[in-house]
């Protein structure tokens, strides 16, 4: 989960008091909310319509223009979840620190919030780092099959200072990001070596961070500037599969002291000498479906960002303002999937959250996200009995294209050793999820259990390799803790594989 601070707006929401700034229910004396759907966008927003229509075919601008990093060829499917709110001091209400956006990943994918101007993408001041930090990301985990954490910093922060020019049809990248650039020239930079090694540092201070993140986007800036071709040829490999440092190794065969390159690369006349990029952009035409939202939608959102949002707060101060959204969504509409599920997720009782699960189940016996619940719910108990894997196989059935539902099936099957069953949903997970660590996690478990070793092992490097800013840190110490297992069983040697194919493309 990231944020980008915004403390003037936080002052502001402050010494006015006005509820004109917060994002309320239309019948609470809100602005109305609509949903604006594109191809590969979902806005929730309570801007108005014309500009939520026009946020959302700029997003779709942003996405194609972050798209030509990787040659405008590749265009994966999927969608992205957007809540924009019409107000910079917005998120105010919703958290302890100050903040004008943040991402963070649900059980439906990836979620970014926005508030103020950030619809404006096109305009020559506008702020768009925080939409292609994070849409970077995501862009990266399916362009390429594996990235180390520097890579994927690295081109994240390069992007991030994308400008986007419609009215000359361009696109503009490698502009200099000035806070990184500040960063290195003031306290220098960490070598390759080091970045290589970033994962294994565990916890790092805030300096300590920074500096990584800095020197990541430095070092993809240089090589992109100095060295195209070699950079070029580094990441079609990775979206071949092969292995990171063995890709790098073949790609910069030859080069002779980066390290050297690099630091006259910063030092000359002060400032880093580099060339930006500018690419084609074309109109944006796509379809829109918009359609205003109801009240106990508002209240879901609301309930949402009170669970969602960074900060301090710690979940039982969040928990009464939960409740009032949640119950004011259920008296608007009772029954709302969305704020039951809310509330389920929200129940630390295991049981009292299956016995929720069960009533959701009972409402909605056509909503693949309520049997979902109660699939999690039955885990959550204790109970791996048939009942879980029947929940789990309805809901593959209604949601076939969720990795969330696939992947879950995939893992109910490895925690009660029956990998064979769960082989087809761990490859379908894989195929919609190429690049994320935890379906990766779950595809390497199956095949350990099958008796492919060679290939879990495989398959847990790629999972390491995708863990980013992003990643929890529970799942972060489980890849890591499940890769140190498999080369105890499996051996080191195995998990070379640079000439076979990768494990994301084994049958």
């Amino acid at each position: 989960m990231t944020c980008r601070m915004a403390l003037l707006g936080w002052l502001l929401a402050l010494l006015s008091g006005c509820t004109g700034a917060r994002a309320l229910c239309p019948l609470e004396g809100g602005r109305p909310w609509v949903e604006v759907r594109s191809p590969h966008f979902t806005v929730r927003t309570n801007l108005d319509t014309p500009t939520a229509e026009s946020a959302a075919q700029e997003l779709e601008l942003l996405r194609q223009g972050l798209l030509q990093a990787w040659g405008g060829s590749f265009d994966p499917p999927g969608t992205v979840d957007i809540i924009l709110l019409h107000n910079r001091s917005a998120l105010a209400e919703f958290t302890s620190i100050p903040i004008e956006g943040f991402s963070t990943r649900t059980e439906d994918g990836p979620l970014l919030v926005l508030a103020g101007h950030a619809y404006a993408l096109t305009e020559a001041t506008a702020d768009i780092t925080t939409q292609a930090h994070e849409l970077t990301h995501y862009l990266s985990e399916l362009a390429l099959v594996r990235q180390p954490r520097w890579l994927s910093e690295g081109l994240a922060g390069y992007l991030e200072t994308i400008a986007l020019r419609p009215e000359r049809r361009a696109v503009i990248l490698g502009r200099l990001h000035d806070g990184f650039y500040a960063q290195v020239w003031r306290h220098g930079w960490r070598t390759l070596d080091e970045l290589w090694e970033w994962d294994r540092k565990g916890v790092l201070s805030t300096a300590e961070s920074r500096q990584y993140y800095a020197s990541s986007w430095l070092w993809v800036h240089f090589f992109i500037t100095r060295h195209s071709a070699r950079f070029e040829s580094f990441q079609k490999r990775l979206m071949r599969g092969e292995h990171p440092r063995e890709a790098f190794d073949a790609a910069f065969q030859g080069a002779k002291d980066l390290a050297g390159e690099l630091n006259g690369y910063v030092r000359r006349h002060g400032h880093v000498s580099h060339r930006t990029t500018t690419a084609p952009l074309a109109p944006v035409t796509s379809p829109l479906t918009t359609r205003p939202m109801r009240a106990a939608e508002v209240h879901a959102i609301r309930a949402q960002l009170f669970l969602l949002t960074p900060g301090a707060l710690p979940l039982e101060a969040r928990l009464p303002h939960l409740e009032r959204e949640m119950a004011e969504a259920t008296r608007e509409e009772p029954g709302n999937v969305d704020a039951l599920l809310l509330r389920l997720r929200s129940t630390e009782d295991p049981f009292r959250g299956l016995l929720l699960a069960r009533e959701l189940v009972a409402l909605h016996p056509v909503s693949g996200h309520a049997w979902m619940a109660l699939a999690q719910a039955l885990d959550a108990a204790g109970n791996t009995s048939e009942e879980q894997e029947a929940a789990r196989l309805r809901a593959v059935e209604l949601l076939p294209d969720s990795v969330s539902a696939q992947n879950g099936l995939a893992g109910y099957y490895a925690r009660t050793a029956q990998p064979e069953k769960g082989l087809a949903a761990a490859q379908r997970a894989l195929t919609l999820a190429p690049g994320n660590a935890s379906v990766l996690d779950t595809w390497s478990t199956i095949l350990f259990q099958l008796g492919r070793c060679p290939e879990a092992l495989e398959a847990q490097h790629l999972a390491v390799d995708m863990l980013h800013e992003g990643t929890p840190q529970r799942l972060r110490r489980t890849v890591h803790d499940t890769l140190a297992r498999y080369r105890a069983v499996c051996g080191e040697e195995a998990s070379s594989g640079g000439d076979g194919p990768p494990a994301s493309q084994a049958p």
